[in-house]
């Protein structure tokens, strides 16, 4: 270029300033693409992180709220499972299909240390209430409850015997008093029919074993349970004994 204004030669207007990278360059454009690709990721990792605390919180006051409800009835605060559905999904349609409690040393009819596992189906809320489309539940009895105080005071030990749908009652010192009891569910009453006695395998003469089994044999109603339920089944397992319930539609205080 001269000082008279004369053009620029061809080579001049197509030459690079040192260190200045052309367009047709490998590495041109890349920091603007990884500055944005980084960005994003950020962006995208806090949106997650804020999604995964929004959803432990809900989950956490949700299941507090059953919990809280429940604990009324069951003497004890119990577990609360919501499902694997993320519980704001669940809100969003407006439904929990599984809400499960689950909770040891629960206290109901004179009887304590009882395990429940409650399952409630199709609850939702309309209009300030909440139903439950069904629920279930199964109630253990373990073999060291049963009887109560009163067993307890007599030394007696019970000893469950599934194959035969039996509870063997060993009473005194050395539990050389037998006396089996069958446990059978009449629709909503459960019967408990004691058998002969025996001591040391030798039947009781008549007189004295039906004063032992008058004293044995025992009836109780299951009649207003929560939610409606009806008892479905009765069952003597290894570690004692498992009630089985079923409830249909009905409300919750929650």
């Amino acid at each position: 270029m001269t000082l008279s204004g004369g053009r620029l030669p061809l080579r001049a207007l197509t030459r690079r300033t040192p260190g200045r990278r052309g367009p047709e360059h490998p590495a041109a454009g890349r920091p603007v693409t990884r500055h944005r690709t980084a960005v994003a990721a950020l962006a995208a990792l806090a949106l997650g992180g804020a999604a995964v605390t929004a959803e432990a919180v809900v989950r956490h006051r949700v299941g507090d709220r059953f919990a809280t409800a429940a604990a009324e009835r069951l003497g004890t605060v119990p577990d609360v499972g919501l499902g694997g559905t993320p519980v704001l999904m669940q809100l969003s349609r407006g439904a929990f299909p599984d809400v499960e409690l689950t909770a040891d040393g629960v206290s109901a009819r004179r009887m304590t240390g009882l395990g429940v596992d409650v399952h409630l189906r199709d609850v939702r809320r309309a209009a300030g209430t909440v139903t439950v489309g069904s629920s279930t539940a199964d109630v253990t009895v373990g073999a060291d409850r049963l009887g109560g105080d009163e067993l307890r005071r007599m030394n007696g030990v019970v000893v469950p015997d599934p194959g035969t749908g039996r509870l063997l009652v060993h009473l005194g010192r050395t539990g050389a008093l037998t006396v089996p009891v069958t446990p059978s569910l009449d629709g909503t009453t459960v019967r408990v029919t004691p058998a002969r006695p025996t001591f040391d395998g030798a039947p009781l003469p008549d007189a004295l074993s039906a004063k032992i089994t008058g004293k044995v044999r025992r009836t109780v109603e299951l009649t207003g349970l929560p939610m409606d339920m009806k008892p479905q089944k009765l069952a003597v397992t290894d570690d004692g004994v498992r009630l089985s319930l079923r409830g249909g539609r009905a409300t919750l205080d929650v």
